[in-house]
């Protein structure tokens, strides 16, 4: 706030007034703090729409990758950047509610690239962003009654949205359930040209195909990833929300991944009755041929998420 001075007519003197100096954003007359939460979901939605792009590459499309290892390397470069938060002032805090977050994150991430891995990116990517609209707008609305300008106007375009994506979803199928689950690509890849194709029949209980599977997958990971941040609105004191909690999210998501880990080590152990076994029977990383673009598409992601938690904390969860 300023104070100036204004004449006042009846006796010809200046008579101070307040006046409100507060940032606003040519937007919709917005406030700077909605200008700032309206870019970080914009740069979110990039993020998160392209961070799959590096595995659907040649090179790890070549390679039979276990999805708990793309999932792996995300948590991983997630971890590795959040710190970058304390470049900026933001001091180091934790909650347990990281955890919880992890909990939602780690199992819906992993079905995600396993829907990407067996359904196509284009499907996958517009079934779970429109079950994730959906979720998290319940979410900020039933749950915790966040305010809007009309209720009835917002729940028409959260409608028309998911509309639209799941009109991109059903157009981006391919033309028949039988030949490879690889979306086909506008323009041929020549070196894969010489590879021969990959046709995947195989029976999932008997009955689902590799790509119905795969379409469970991009559902699982849309009714999961809607509630990824819900714990952070139960993290109390400001000091653990916004860009602080970004450094609890990484920490809990991370402690998450290496439980389940040590619970798939565990279980093949059992199955092989030896523990050497169960870590022979432990998916390979490929450093070498899928690190970089694993690493890639995690740092992508991580962009998104960081994006993702200003957008929650400026502008609420729905």
């Amino acid at each position: 706030n300023a104070t100036c001075f204004v004449p006042f007519t009846q006796t010809n003197e200046f008579v101070p007034v307040a006046i409100s100096l507060s940032p606003r954003c040519m937007f919709m007359g917005s406030s700077m703090e909605e200008c700032c939460g309206y870019f970080a979901a914009f740069v979110s939605c990039v993020a998160f729409g392209t961070f799959a792009v590096p595995i659907k590459c040649a090179a790890v499309r070549k390679v039979d990758v276990d999805p708990l290892v793309l999932q792996t390397y995300k948590i991983g470069m997630t971890l590795l950047t959040s710190w970058l938060v304390l470049l900026f002032g933001v001091p180091f805090t934790f909650t347990p509610w990281g955890f919880v977050s992890g909990l939602f994150m780690v199992p819906g991430g992993t079905a995600g690239y396993f829907a990407v891995q067996n359904a196509g990116m284009a499907v996958s990517q517009g079934i779970w962003s429109s079950l994730k609209v959906l979720v998290a707008f319940c979410w900020g609305i039933l749950i915790f009654h966040e305010p809007v300008h009309s209720k009835l106007g917002t729940t028409l375009a959260i409608a028309l949205l998911m509309v639209g994506l799941a009109g991109v979803s059903i157009f981006a199928a391919p033309r028949t359930s039988t030949s490879s689950p690889q979306e086909e690509p506008l323009l041929p890849d020549v070196e894969e040209q010489n590879q021969p194709e990959i046709v995947d029949n195989k029976d999932y209980l008997g009955f689902l195909k590799r790509r119905h599977v795969g379409l469970l997958g991009a559902v699982i990971d849309g009714a999961y990833g809607g509630s990824v941040l819900v714990p952070m609105h139960y993290a109390g004191p400001k000091t653990t929300n916004g860009l602080s909690y970004v450094m609890s999210f990484a920490i809990g998501c991370s402690s998450v991944v290496t439980m389940v880990w040590v619970l798939r080590l565990l279980f093949n152990s059992v199955q092989g009755q030896s523990l050497r076994v169960g870590y022979d029977r432990l998916p390979s990383l490929h450093v070498t041929t899928i690190g970089p673009y694993a690493a890639l598409a995690g740092l992508i992601w991580s962009l998104g998420n960081v994006s993702s938690i200003l957008t929650v904390a400026l502008l609420g969860e729905g």
